[in-house]
Formats: structure tokens, C-alpha cells, sequence
């Protein structure tokens, strides 16, 4: 009996050492969560084509409780189509990414990762700190519905070379930061191109300018769309009347004007602020 509670005695020991020494990961983006190794950690929801940046912090407590250093943080494996980024080796903070598929359709994907004490994801090295590695998992959801876009206004009266401004709002609902790009079809010369930041979980309200050259009523189609992906677009059809008439051009002025005679300035100044007047 004496050895039985010798043998159950040093086994509770071994088990205690191993969870008191286990190596835990603090992730910081696209969530902040303890990660445990063979763990399986939902990251979030994305578009098809967008990038997410998967972040955990480069130091650790190691052997003898002194600071220690991750080598790397490397994507092992992705599903096809998509591409993995490792971090850069040995820095503060571990950021790799993951570049979905534009194509991808919808629906929950997992991928591989690996945080290792060596400076390659692949190689076999000294675990001299006492970090070790640790390989986890993680839960990718790909939505078409990451993309919420509107245009408030849709009917436009300006003056022929003065702007007509449509308010334009963007809803970056998922957890990969994009860029946006706005553009119009149907106005003869104009292929203005602009192009916007949204951060992850982020609201962005701006304007989109047509200039049109003649006088003429135009029936253009706005587009917003992602440049991750076309699966990531929306397009608005407005309606736009521009005129020649000095209350009008009074009105417009303002919103702007491209270019005009510096020698003109005073009167534009007036003009605008006249154009604030008149409703």
C-alpha cells in the first residue's frame, strides 16, 4: 500500500509541475483571449478576399521565470485558394495574416498555427527559454453581409461644372480591416475614382462628387465595392440635374469648384457663402 501511495504521489507531482509550467498565449487581435495549446479559438467573421490579422504578444515568463521570447508565429495550414503570412521573427508583438480566397463562399473555415520558440515555423530547435511551441486552431467565417453600404440622397440638382455631392455610408461589419473604392457609371468624362479606409467594426460617412460638363438630366449608378473582392459590392442608382441658371450656380458653389481664376476669389467667396443663404 505504502508503494501504491508513493507511485499516485509522484504522478500528482508530475501533473502538477506540467500545469503549473504549461504556456499559455495571450492574443490580442482580432480577439483577446488565453490561448492553451491543441486549443480551437473562433476568430470572427470576414468577406471573401479580405485579410485578418491575427496578433499575440512576442514575450512570455520561460524557465526560471525570466522573460522570454516566441521566435515566430507561422501559418501552417490554410484551405485552398487562401494564403498565410507569417509574423516577423522575434518582434513585440507576432502578427501573421490570412488572405482569403475572393471567391471563397460562405460558410466556416478553420486554419493551422504554430507559435514557436525557433526562428523557423518548420524547424526543430532547442527549446532553451522553456517556451516550447505551441500549435492551436482557428475558426474563420467567411459572409457576404460583412458589407453594409447606403446612399441617402439620391436625387442631386446642381450646376453645370459645379459638384453634386451624394453622402455615402460604409459599415465594415466584420473583423478584417478594407479599403473601399466608390465610382460612377453613365456621366460622359467623369471616372473619378475614390477610394476609403474602414476599420474592422467601423462606421465611415463620406461624399462622392460628379461634376457634370453640359447641362443635362443624368440617371448614373454609384458602386461601392471592396477591393478584396467583387463579391463585396453594392451599387446605387441616383439621379442628377444639372442646370445653367445663376441661383443655381449660386447654390453650388457651395460644395466647391475644381478649378477657378484666382483673380475670381472674392466673388467665388461670396458666392458661396450667398449659396448658404439660398435654399
Amino acid at each position: 500500500m505504502r508503494m501504491e501511495n508513493v507511485v499516485l504521489a509522484i504522478s500528482f507531482m508530475v501533473f502538477l509541475a506540467a500545469a503549473l509550467h504549461a504556456i499559455n498565449v495571450e492574443m490580442k487581435e482580432p480577439i483577446v483571449k488565453s490561448i492553451s495549446d491543441g486549443e480551437t479559438v473562433e476568430l470572427g467573421t470576414i468577406g471573401p478576399g479580405q485579410t485578418l490579422a491575427l496578433t499575440v504578444k512576442g514575450t512570455e515568463i520561460g524557465k526560471g521565470g525570466l522573460q522570454a521570447n516566441w521566435g515566430v508565429l507561422g501559418v501552417l495550414e490554410v484551405p485552398p485558394g487562401w494564403q498565410g503570412f507569417d509574423s516577423d521573427v522575434y518582434a513585440k508583438n507576432m502578427k501573421a495574416t490570412i488572405k482569403a480566397d475572393p471567391n471563397t463562399p460562405d460558410g466556416v473555415y478553420v486554419v493551422k498555427l504554430i507559435l514557436t520558440e525557433c526562428e523557423n515555423k518548420t524547424a526543430t530547435c532547442e527549446f532553451q527559454q522553456g517556451l516550447g511551441q505551441i500549435t492551436f486552431y482557428g475558426k474563420i467565417r467567411i459572409s457576404r453581409d460583412v458589407m453594409k453600404t447606403a446612399v441617402p440622397q439620391v436625387d442631386v440638382t446642381t450646376g453645370v461644372g459645379q459638384p453634386a455631392r451624394y453622402p455615402v455610408k460604409i459599415e465594415n461589419k466584420g473583423v478584417a480591416n478594407d479599403i473601399f473604392e466608390i465610382s460612377v457609371e453613365g456621366v460622359p468624362a467623369w471616372e473619378f475614382k475614390k477610394r476609403v479606409y474602414v476599420a474592422a467594426g467601423e462606421t465611415l460617412n463620406t461624399f462622392y462628387e460628379i461634376v457634370p460638363n453640359e447641362e443635362k438630366e443624368y440617371k448614373p449608378t454609384i458602386t461601392i465595392k471592396s477591393i478584396s473582392s467583387d463579391s463585396l459590392m453594392h451599387k446605387y442608382d441616383v439621379h442628377l440635374i444639372s442646370k445653367s441658371d445663376v441661383i443655381g450656380d449660386i447654390r453650388a458653389t457651395k460644395n466647391g469648384v475644381l478649378l477657378f481664376p484666382s483673380t475670381l476669389e472674392p466673388l467665388y467667396s461670396l458666392m458661396g457663402i450667398l449659396g448658404y443663404l439660398i435654399q
